[in-house]
């Protein structure tokens, strides 16, 4: 076994194709297969459940390629430690859960500016995925809720504190300046799916105010249920920091959603990466980085 046929099974855990894997390795399917076959011969388990194309993986593939991602992540860790001084390269890969994507952009001009070399790869992920990824090592880091049940473990830092607001279209409703829990029984509701974590601390204050209300539309996707709020289909209780991700304003100054912040304290928002492993070198710069503009 060596660290090639490692890659060669990340890169098709994450192109789901043996050809643009191939592509993605800069070898020839043949050439790919092969070695991945003689992996399997070396660990004396099927790892790929093949068809007449690729159809995923066995649960013994799945173990191997999660242990896979974390030899490479501690190889490339290990190859910038051993050059200090050289500029970061390579890729960083970051979960950010929907409503934090907004926080990401704001960090990222200064990311980009002291490491250019660096290719960050971002994946936005509900907080059961994000979780996963951390611990398989599919991703480097994660920005989510610092105190979510599914990152218990996880080291962490904390960048802001996510407020509860009452969202929709100005052109549609009138929201109060200062409004109460209980005046969201009068409009029609537009909430995030039940698997949600947002959807989770939302249900847990509602039972605290001794509210349960039923929605007009769920969605998992943050995209669609801002077009549904620009459209005028209904209201929404979401971080304030969700409508900066939806034209704040529009061309002659108007603004296209408000936030009306709800009387709750907020929840943590963090980075978090695995707690023990060793930091290599562009997860440190990341770390750091981020630290000094917060």
């Amino acid at each position: 076994m060596d660290h090639r046929q490692l890659a060669f099974l990340c890169a098709l855990a994450r192109e789901r194709h043996f050809g643009r894997a191939a592509r993605a390795c800069h070898v020839t399917q043949p050439t790919l297969s092969a070695r991945l076959r003689q992996l399997e011969e070396e660990l004396a388990t099927p790892l790929i459940r093949r068809g007449h194309r690729f159809e995923g993986f066995t649960t013994e593939g799945e173990r191997v390629l999660a242990h896979a991602r974390r030899i490479l992540g501690e190889f490339e860790a290990l190859r910038g430690d051993l050059a200090p001084h050289a500029p970061l390269v390579g890729r960083l890969t970051l979960g950010v859960i929907p409503t934090a994507l907004n926080a990401l952009t704001a960090l990222l001009p200064s990311l980009r500016a002291a490491h250019p070399g660096l290719v960050l790869r971002v994946r936005e992920l509900a907080t059961p995925m994000l979780a996963q990824g951390l611990e398989d090592g599919g991703l480097d880091l994660g920005i989510g809720y610092l105190d979510a049940p599914a990152m218990a473990g996880f080291a962490h830092r904390r960048l802001f504190d996510e407020h509860p607001a009452l969202v929709a279209s100005p052109e549609h409703f009138a929201l109060p300046e200062a409004p109460q829990w209980a005046q969201l029984a009068e409009y029609p509701l537009c909430l995030l799916t039940p698997e949600m974590h947002q959807r989770h601390l939302l249900e847990a204050r509602l039972a605290a105010h001794g509210l349960s209300l039923l929605p007009v539309l769920e969605t998992d996707a943050t995209a669609a249920l801002g077009e549904w709020l620009l459209a005028g289909l209904g209201v929404s209780i979401l971080p304030e920091q969700f409508i900066r991700r939806y034209w704040l304003q529009e061309g002659d100054g108007t603004s296209a959603l408000v936030a009306r912040r709800l009387p709750d304290a907020g929840d943590r928002v963090g980075l978090l990466w695995r707690q023990g492993m060793p930091r290599g070198k562009r997860l440190q710069a990341v770390l750091d980085l981020w630290q000094a503009a917060s």
